[in-house]
């Protein structure tokens, strides 16, 4: 039994339906009908990195220790980009080599640095900028290269009013790029399993999501009438450049089954929320008393912030300065922000109870014996997080008077493993269209505020799409997780799924005469692995995180 799986970031029903209504995407809608197709839900946060994750082992962060795309150190508040190597458990390609399974593996996220696989496997997008080591075996690089040229990675276009074709057109640069390279390699070496990802569908959502959405408070009519079309063409050329991929893995074994998925679902963001400030305000984030920090403090009280800057930088067109080369003047800037503007260097931590760090405002009790500047006795641990919890429901919009927290979960209902000391330690959902802002410590001033910059971001439901001999016709798949897909490759594969995978099969779409005639078999638990810390210069641990942040990827 071979399997391809198709990961297109960030796709989602939103988008998508309306477009299948339309006729913009046949591909998906034959998915539809000649085999399954539904929600598939993601781990918390909903963010590229833990999600993609927790696919490719079938666990929740808790026990493969990504919860973001910056990892931070122990006992430090440094933060550096994640890698392959901070996964703290066996990934399907390690499983289904070890089995003697052959596979191509296509620019999956968390694929660098590569690692040998039984088969070929091309980086992704986490490489720093100017690394040659994208590729398994090394001298792939070299030959995908010679036939296609430059391996295209790394995206640049961010949105402006006068930049939208830009943004477009470097979008279906790589996205075809992608299509020929992953076809060149599903063709150059027999194979069992492979996964191709395109991530221009997260890409045009982060940027363009007002454009296709009329509900938007960034839509512009004009800027629609213009570009609207050639947004939703994108999904059509998408929705084909899948449908070759499918139709040549069945061309070569019509008993392929095509696994097609996202990490995360979209939505529109229409406000964001500021957690440390609203820690600030509510008294469990102190800051310093001296000159300098009061000085900065008077003036962030009357504005003068870091959103400031960039809301002028958008009415002047200077966002694409976010990509402007020069790293060493981009990191004097971002050092000039943390020493002109309010950050965690002017935090009382003596004082301060909890701190906010994250792409989803997750907060983090300043615990004695865990955090650098500890103050909170672990006696006092469940109490700090019991009153956060109970003020965060309090939130409300003061525009609307409606609540901007939908809900706060338990940390052992969400993660639960070996590296759950790295985890949250409070874990709350936001309202539809808030999105917590966590660029900088104290990018504004206000808790909540109108969205600028992206218009789109993460939501909790993807979607899971399956298509082949041993999938049932017109079934809709429901109450999936994306932990739940590596266990069902695993079994499409005959391969034995290990007992401490959180994952479950899912059989609802699979064809009884599968499940009848083949057992679902158990392996031992492959437990943890230790995390290799990124060995990154200062250099380029800044230049993945400035290229994150601009992409809007970190809040």
């Amino acid at each position: 039994m071979r399997v391809l799986v198709i990961g297109i970031d960030g796709a989602t029903f939103r988008l998508m339906r309306p477009l299948m209504q339309l006729g913009y995407m046949p591909f998906l809608c034959r998915v539809e009908q000649q085999g399954a197709l539904g929600t598939l839900e993601t781990i918390y946060p909903p963010v590229t990195a833990p999600a993609w994750s927790s696919f490719m082992t079938g666990k929740n962060p808790g026990k493969h220790g990504v919860y973001e795309f910056l990892h931070r150190k122990r006992g430090t508040l440094e933060q550096i980009p994640v890698n392959a190597g901070m996964l703290g458990s066996e990934t399907l390609w390690e499983l289904m080599s070890k089995a003697g399974k052959r596979m191509v593996v296509v620019s999956v996220p968390l694929c660098y640095p590569p690692f040998a696989v039984n088969g070929t496997l091309m980086s992704d997008f986490l490489a720093p900028m100017g690394a040659r080591d994208l590729s398994y075996p090394p001298e792939l690089l070299k030959e995908v290269e010679g036939q296609f040229g430059e391996y295209l990675l790394y995206h640049k276009q961010v949105y402006t009013k006068d930049n939208v074709a830009n943004v477009l057109a470097e979008l279906e640069e790589h996205t075809a790029y992608r299509q020929r390279v992953a076809e060149y390699l599903l063709q150059r070496d027999p194979w069992d399993f492979a996964m191709v990802y395109f991530e221009g569908t997260d890409r045009l959502q982060h940027e363009l999501w007002h454009v296709i959405d009329p509900t938007s408070p960034m839509h512009d009519k004009q800027e629609a009438a213009q570009y609207a079309e050639r947004t939703r063409n994108y999904y059509r050329v998408l929705d084909d450049d899948v449908r070759k991929l499918a139709e040549l893995a069945l061309r070569q074994d019509p008993e392929t089954t095509i696994v097609l998925m996202s990490d995360h679902g979209f939505g529109a963001i229409h406000k964001f929320v500021n957690f440390n400030i609203w820690l600030l305000k509510e008294g469990f984030l102190q800051l310093k008393q001296d000159i300098p920090t009061q000085l900065k403090h008077a003036l962030f009280n009357l504005g003068f912030t870091p959103s400031l800057g960039y809301k002028l930088s958008m009415h002047f067109g200077f966002a694409n300065l976010r990509l402007s080369q020069g790293m060493t003047n981009r990191n004097q800037i971002l050092d000039w922000v943390r020493r002109g503007f309010l950050s965690f260097r002017n935090v009382d931590w003596a004082r301060t109870r909890a701190f906010s760090s994250g792409n989803y405002g997750q907060i983090f009790v300043n615990l004695q014996g865990r955090e650098p500047y500890g103050s909170v006795a672990s006696d006092d641990y469940q109490k700090v997080c019991a009153e956060i919890s109970a003020r965060l429901y309090e939130l409300t919009d003061p525009q609307t008077g409606a609540p901007v927290v939908a809900h706060v979960y338990e940390q052992s209902d969400v993660f639960w493993g070996e590296f759950v000391d790295d985890a949250p330690d409070v874990v709350f959902s936001l309202a539809e269209n808030y999105k917590a802002l966590g660029t900088l410590e104290f990018a504004s001033n206000q808790v909540v505020e109108p969205a600028f910059g992206n218009s789109g971001d993460h939501r909790m439901d993807g979607f899971v799409g399956m298509l082949g001999t041993d999938i049932k016709r017109g079934v809709k798949i429901e109450n999936a997780n994306i932990m739940d897909v590596a266990p069902t490759i695993l079994y499409l594969m005959g391969l034995p799924i290990p007992s401490d995978l959180d994952g479950q099969v899912l059989t609802a779409p699979l064809s009884d005469q599968l499940l009848m005639s083949a057992e679902i078999l158990h392996g031992d638990a492959l437990g943890a692995r230790d995390q290799i810390v990124p060995d990154y210069s200062e250099e380029e641990s800044e230049e993945v995180k400035e290229r994150l942040r601009a992409l809007g990827y970190l809040g």
